[in-house]
């Protein structure tokens, strides 16, 4: 009877054998799916938000309210290389010399430097309308008539505007009070925090991304980039805990998504100085930094900013 039960069960040790591999291959590839890094993101939260739009650069006179409305909806911006003339930028776009500086406020058109940013006729802004404001006025701020601001945004009563409401503003035409030619401080900002990059400046999930998302340990120092004045810190809806850095000359940069903030508003801070804590705040797939840099409003690319090395 034992040398049967023994030849019995010799012959279902190979098949025992593969049983266990299977089920050790299967647990394994289980804990491989649990544990695999997703990429660590914001989503729709990182875009211009009607309830929470940022705050304005700061002006020589008080700011009113209607200086805090405007982002970008199809920005053509130039940035100036070493070697351009403001001649040879027009031609490449088809525009006279004269049209591109009365476009972008220049005085001198033979003193155009490398980084400057130099908005391109044509661009179109998005401008949010505060209460009280009239078309004739806002028509008046960007140097356009009001009849073609009534046409562009088909206004059938151009004299009722309504708060909150959205028209679009071809800017770079001259005149007007908004100075949009700036320079941009081409590979000089630090880098915010130590990472990897885990979602970049552009368009996903069919909306613009206005900044980058860099994927960082819980608690992690999130460092300013350049000396400036913290404009702003504190919840800010599905952004969650956040800092804005006021540089000057129309320059600020947002740091979103943070556990905790060390700096408040109106505080003066040095670039590499810690100003919050990596985090998951707002709506986010987990610990990261969401960083934006925005000039007069407008989003550009941060790693067009940053300096050329790895966060």
């Amino acid at each position: 009877m034992n040398h049967i039960k023994l030849a019995f069960i010799n012959r279902f040790k190979p098949v025992r054998s593969k049983i266990i591999c299977f089920s050790t291959a299967l647990l394994l590839l289980i804990s491989w799916l649990l544990v695999v890094p997703y990429p660590v993101q914001a989503r729709l939260d990182e875009l211009v938000r009607a309830d929470a739009p940022y705050p304005a650069p700061p002006a020589e006179k008080p700011e009113s309210d209607s200086d805090r409305t405007v982002s970008a909806a199809s920005t053509r911006m130039y940035i100036v290389r070493k070697g351009d003339t403001l001649g040879a930028i027009a031609r490449r776009y088809g525009f006279s010399e004269e049209k591109l500086a009365q476009a972008n406020h220049l005085r001198d058109t033979n003193h155009i430097f490398e980084g400057q940013a130099l908005m391109i006729p044509g661009t179109v802004l998005q401008y949010r309308v505060s209460g009280g404001e009239t078309l004739s006025a806002i028509a008046h701020k960007f140097g356009v008539h009001s009849m073609e601001l009534a046409r562009m945004n088909g206004l059938a009563d151009p004299d009722h505007l309504r708060e909150g409401q959205q028209l679009s503003i071809p800017a770079g035409q001259g005149g007007g009070s908004l100075q949009v030619s700036r320079a941009l401080p081409l590979g000089q900002l630090l880098w915010p925090v130590q990472g990897w990059l885990s979602s970049p400046y552009g368009m996903r999930d069919g909306a613009m991304h206005e900044g980058i998302d860099i994927a960082a340990d819980q608690g992690q120092p999130v460092k300013a980039v350049k000396d400036g004045r913290v404009a702003f810190a504190g919840p800010r809806g599905t952004y969650g805990e956040t800092v804005i850095i006021d540089h000057g000359a129309g320059l600020r940069t947002l740091y979103a998504h943070n556990s905790r903030l060390l700096v408040s508003e109106g505080q003066r801070v040095l670039a590499g100085q810690s100003i919050a804590r990596i985090g998951s705040t707002g709506r986010s797939t987990g610990p990261h930094l969401h960083l934006e840099v925005l000039l007069n409003g407008v989003p550009f690319d941060p790693l067009l900013c940053l300096q050329r090395t790895y966060a």
